[in-house]
């Protein structure tokens, strides 16, 4: 079973003046190893180690461009051996509060109902 998830990627990223810069200094490599990196970060909470070898290894390109993508743009925040990104943040945070709200809302519908469904019903009719 497929267990990924969506994220939002904004369509107009390439305008954005950082993505520019890196742009003009890294090319395209150094956009593909960008969003390499975004997607790596919702996977992992949005936090991954600065083993430039290792993620030079995963993305197929040389360390000095992961090196170089990572911490002179300022793309990301680097801290303590560590490194995150404050878009990934804010649109995590934005999706935990979607949640948070839509199971309010669901638990709000079901204890407010006339009918509760039992433990051995299904939503679904099954057809003979």
């Amino acid at each position: 079973m497929n267990n990924s998830y969506y994220f939002p990627h904004d369509y107009d990223a390439m305008q954005d003046e950082k993505i520019k810069r890196m742009l003009r200094k890294h090319g395209m490599i150094g956009y593909g190893v960008f969003w390499a990196i975004i997607e790596m970060l919702y996977i992992n909470a949005n936090a991954l180690r600065t083993d430039y070898e290792g993620i030079a290894f995963d993305v197929r390109v040389d360390t000095r461009a992961v090196k170089r993508v990572i911490g002179e743009i300022d793309l990301f925040i680097v801290t303590d051996g560590e490194f995150k990104s404050q878009s990934v943040d804010r649109r995590l945070n934005e999706r935990k509060e979607k949640s948070i709200k839509a199971r309010e809302s669901a638990n709000y519908r079901w204890n407010n109902a006339n009918a509760l469904r039992t433990d051995y019903e299904g939503n679904a009719i099954k057809e003979k």
